[in-house]
């Protein structure tokens, strides 16, 4: 298993806050902490706002979650990073991950 280079905490409203590069070298981390994290949730809520960088291999990752949880459990991200707002923008994939 890869090193992440990124970190996650939930906040008192129940956010899931990243931190860091989202990268093929944590995605392993990255589906065992959404195995955990996510097992009994009805809504999920993610904040972005502080990743710096995200491959393509933790934006599939991260829009096939989406596609498996839906619609029993509802997904909302909240904020995004200018650095992934670009990078969403460039591979068109936004409209994937945000409503």
């Amino acid at each position: 298993m890869g090193i992440p280079q990124f970190t996650v905490n939930q906040d008192a409203e129940g956010v899931f806050r990243f931190k860091g590069e989202l990268n093929i070298h944590g995605i392993e981390y990255l589906k065992e902490f959404v195995d955990t994290s996510f097992a009994e949730a009805k809504e999920i809520s993610l904040c972005l706002a502080e990743v710096t960088f995200a491959d393509t291999a933790s934006l599939q990752f991260l829009i096939a979650l989406r596609r498996s949880l839906e619609p029993k459990i509802k997904w909302r991200l909240l904020e995004l990073s200018p650095e992934l707002e670009k990078i969403l923008g460039i591979s068109a994939l936004k409209t994937a991950l945000v409503d």
